[in-house]
């Protein structure tokens, strides 16, 4: 019986560290501007490439710090001269 729970009470130990670790090395963080201009900083990648400003960040505090510089807008593209 006591062979069963502490098997039990270990499978579960390791079931809790695995699930924090690969949601902890899972996220990512954008600057990403929604439809109507605003931009804010997301933890999942925008379906629309077009909106993802700047991205991706390992954490929220580097996105914010990139959000806060102001140059947050994608640099312009130039003709293509034909």
């Amino acid at each position: 019986m006591k062979k069963g729970i502490r098997l039990i009470v270990a499978v579960v130990a390791i079931m809790a560290f695995a699930s924090a670790t690969v949601s902890m090395a899972a996220t990512e963080y954008y600057v990403a501007k929604d439809a109507q201009g605003k931009v804010s900083i997301v933890d999942k990648k925008p379906s629309d490439a077009a909106s993802i400003v700047k991205g991706p960040f390992p954490n929220k505090e580097d996105a914010e710090k990139a959000m806060k510089t102001g140059d947050t807008a994608k640099p312009a593209t130039l003709p293509s001269g034909k």
